[in-house]
């Protein structure tokens, strides 16, 4: 796939290697970054087209306030919706995403088990290394997490949380690979794939999950969080989201919270002084020219080779 496939609207100059913040970085980043970008421009196009309020979150958002676009160590971009916003996407997302993007959730992929959606580019890469004989499309991505509301009450929330932890680690042995599993898991592995049979049987487990949370409307809690993600997100003020500002994200413009700068010190600190973190996608083996299920296979051929 030619660079120009990846993302046209990029200006020329993108692709050349740079030091930003004494950290290097490479065409091959700026060729995934490229790429991140372009999904990113298909799904606001989706959003727009539908009504449905996004915000550019975590490592993305700092990126755009810091750095008018990536943090030069970060490999990925970050979004968030509020629930309904979401669910609608989720609905008409067949309809709306056509090849090469493709939208994955735990609703589309037997072996899928992430607690967000990803928007990925089917003719591309990006493999978590742990992850090669799990089967599921691993092409390049972006981020898609859902806000829900708290609770408010926290015996409530602490139940919430409990059976929140029960239900994932039901999805995480259903999707996880016979081969990947320990001895001691296979017998309950076999019990849960007898329960929830299929794509079909783990959708209704994973709507069991999301439905937890799914109750507290977001709209009218005071606060929210990324519960699906993890059940013990940070909580953030719903008022963050009141008003809605776009930002400068490299070549492009994007939406962020107008309440940005109390989101952010809640979840950095004192976020304006940059420090370098590893990614927390584990170094993905990427490749912009190669569909991900032929690069698994070289990978486990490879593998297979060295044992």
């Amino acid at each position: 796939m030619k660079t120009t496939d990846i993302a046209s609207c990029a200006p020329e100059n993108f692709f050349k290697p740079e030091i930003r913040s004494g950290h290097k970085i490479s065409t091959e980043m700026k060729r995934l970054w490229a790429c991140e970008i372009n999904l990113l421009a298909e799904f606001r196009r989706v959003c727009e087209k539908n009504g449905l309020r996004w915000w550019l979150d975590s490592g993305s958002l700092l990126g755009a306030v810091r750095h008018k676009g990536y943090i030069p160590w970060d490999d990925d971009i970050d979004v968030v919706m509020f629930r309904d916003d979401y669910d609608r996407l989720t609905d008409i997302a067949e309809q709306e995403f056509r090849p090469p993007f493709i939208f994955q959730t735990a609703y589309t992929e037997k072996n899928y088990a992430r607690g967000h959606a990803q928007l990925r580019d089917a003719r591309t890469s990006a493999i978590i290394p742990e992850e090669i004989y799990k089967d599921f499309n691993q092409g390049i991505f972006i981020d898609i997490f859902v806000l829900d509301g708290v609770n408010g009450d926290p015996a409530e929330e602490k139940r919430q949380n409990a059976r929140a932890k029960y239900l994932k680690g039901k999805l995480e042995m259903l999707a996880r690979p016979i081969r990947m599993l320990r001895f001691k898991d296979l017998a309950r592995a076999a019990k849960y794939r007898l329960m929830y049979p299929g794509i079909k049987g783990k959708a209704r487990l994973f709507k069991e999950y999301e439905d937890i949370f799914r109750n507290n409307k977001a709209d009218e809690c005071d606060y929210v969080a990324t519960l699906t993600f993890r059940a013990d997100s940070k909580k953030r003020d719903r008022h963050i989201y009141d008003r809605t500002e776009l930002m400068d994200f490299e070549f492009m413009k994007f939406p962020v919270p107008g309440g940005y700068d109390e989101l952010l010190t809640l979840l950095y600190g004192d976020y304006m002084k940059p420090v370098i973190a590893p990614s927390m996608h584990g170094g993905l083996i990427v490749d912009t020219e190669t569909p991900a299920d032929l690069k698994i296979k070289e990978l486990r051929k490879r593998e297979k080779c060295r044992r």
